[in-house]
């Protein structure tokens, strides 16, 4: 009995920093993992690696083959396209409560945010490695659904963070530094617009951020064909 809860435990482990790694570009769509390679890394046996591919598969991050291949999953570009615009409403709709909600603390912490995203994009076009400008994005766009203080809309967020939307915006970090800098100053438009406490401009300002971030993932889905 303690043999099994160790493996399952273990296996959980390996699942989520599996996911992590998919959600920070680490691993692209596309990108075969290897079973024998991960058990090294893991110093485990192949056991708990396929435990934890399979709870991956059920979470719709990665896809086995019948020869129990492992690849990262590469979702449709009707999908994505799909996802990204219900992503763009939601956040969006978040934007503009959050301008009735959001305080000075909490617009100096974006702000924070906004310049570790801004120094690690620009970090990543010179050294062509790290992936924490993926961290402090995801903490810019969870701070303004928290300040919504919609906790059904935050999650309703979340949960499409954490299926396709996370599993794809690794491609974002191959744009090039011209569309990276249109990235950044997106992110200053909305914070411009929670400042003055517009809400019809803070809604805009997301959408047509969302919607950027979703041609540009498209595109560059679109020539690793």
């Amino acid at each position: 009995m303690s043999e099994t809860r160790n493996t399952s435990r273990s296996s959980i482990e390996i699942s989520e920093e599996i996911l992590r790694r998919i959600r920070n570009g680490q691993y692209l769509p596309g990108d075969a993992l290897s079973q024998y390679e991960l058990a090294a890394e893991f110093e485990t046996s192949r056991t708990p690696i396929r435990e934890a591919l399979r709870f991956l598969e059920a979470r719709r991050a990665i896809t086995l083959t019948s020869t129990g291949r492992a690849v990262v999953t590469v979702p449709s570009i009707r999908a994505i396209r799909e996802a990204f615009q219900i992503r763009a409403e939601l956040e969006g709709l978040a934007a503009q409560l959050a301008v009735d909600w959001i305080d000075d603390k909490d617009l100096e912490l974006l702000a924070q945010y906004q310049q570790h995203y801004a120094d690690a994009l620009r970090s990543r076009v010179r050294s062509e490695s790290g992936s924490d400008w993926l961290k402090f994005n995801a903490k810019f766009h969870s701070l303004i659904t928290q300040a919504s203080h919609n906790e059904r809309l935050h999650e309703l967020v979340a949960e499409l963070q954490g299926s396709i939307v996370s599993n794809v915006l690794g491609f974002a970090s191959k744009m090039p530094p011209r569309l990276m800098e249109e990235n950044i100053k997106q992110h200053e438009d909305i914070i411009a617009a929670l400042t003055l406490r517009n809400g019809p401009a803070a809604r805009e300002a997301m959408a047509t951020h969302i919607s950027r971030t979703t041609e540009l993932v498209i595109e560059w889905m679109e020539t690793r064909r």
